[in-house]
C-alpha cells in the first residue's frame, strides 16, 4: 500500500506544529469551539482511534479522547508526531482485510485515505488559526480532493463529517480548494 501521501500530509502538521509556541494552542481556528490546541488534540485521538481499529479491535472513541485531553500541550506536537508513525506503521503492515471503525468496516487503503484528508483538512485549521503558511505538495492536496469528492458521494447526507462545500475560485492553491470543500470559508 502507498502511504506517501499520508506520510506527506502527517509531516506537514508536523513542521507546522514544531512551529506553534506557547501562545499558539489557545487560538481560535475556523473549526467552531475548537482552538488550536483541540483541533490537534482532535486529529492525535483519531491517529490513536484507527491504529487501534487496524488491530482488529473496535474503538472507544470518548476513551481515546479522554486519554489524549490529559496531554500537556507542551507534549502535544511530539505526542501527534508519535501517533501518526504508529498509524503509518499499522496500516503498512495491515492486511486485506477490512477493519472497524467508527463510519463502518473500511479496509486499510480507504483508511490512510481518510486519515490523510483529516489530516490536510486540519493543517489547514490549524495553519489559519496562527496565521502561517502550510507547506501541502498541490498533487497530495489535488489526490485528497478526489477522495474527499470520492467519499463525499458515498455518504449520507446526515453523515458528512464536515460543512458543506463553500466557494472558492478554481485557481485557488489545491489546499484551500480541499478546505473550501471541506466547508471552510478560505476568502477569511
Amino acid at each position: 500500500m502507498d502511504l506517501d501521501d499520508l506520510e506527506h500530509a502527517h509531516a506537514s502538521v508536523s513542521a507546522l506544529l514544531a512551529r506553534l509556541g506557547p501562545d499558539d494552542w489557545a487560538r481560535p481556528t475556523p473549526c467552531e469551539d475548537w482552538d488550536v490546541g483541540a483541533v490537534v488534540r482532535h486529529l492525535t485521538a483519531g491517529e490513536r482511534a484507527f491504529t487501534t481499529s487496524l488491530g482488529g479491535v473496535a474503538y472507544d472513541l470518548p476513551a481515546i479522547t479522554a486519554e489524549v485531553a490529559t496531554v500537556p500541550l507542551a507534549d502535544l506536537a511530539t505526542t501527534y508526531a508519535a501517533g501518526a508513525v504508529r498509524l503509518r506503521d499499522a496500516l503498512a503492515s495491515a492486511g486485506d482485510e477490512t477493519f472497524p471503525t467508527g463510519i463502518g468496516p473500511m479496509p486499510a487503503p480507504a483508511v490512510a485515505e481518510l486519515r490523510t484528508i483529516e489530516a490536510l483538512a486540519h493543517g489547514w485549521d490549524v495553519a489559519r488559526g496562527v496565521g502561517t503558511p502550510y507547506d501541502v505538495d498541490p498533487a497530495v492536496a489535488e489526490r485528497a480532493i478526489a477522495h474527499s469528492l470520492a467519499l463525499m458521494d458515498r455518504l449520507p447526507p446526515d453523515r458528512t463529517p464536515f460543512g458543506p462545500p463553500q466557494p472558492v475560485a478554481d485557481d485557488a492553491p489545491a489546499i484551500d480548494r480541499l478546505a473550501a470543500l471541506l466547508g471552510r470559508s478560505v476568502g477569511d
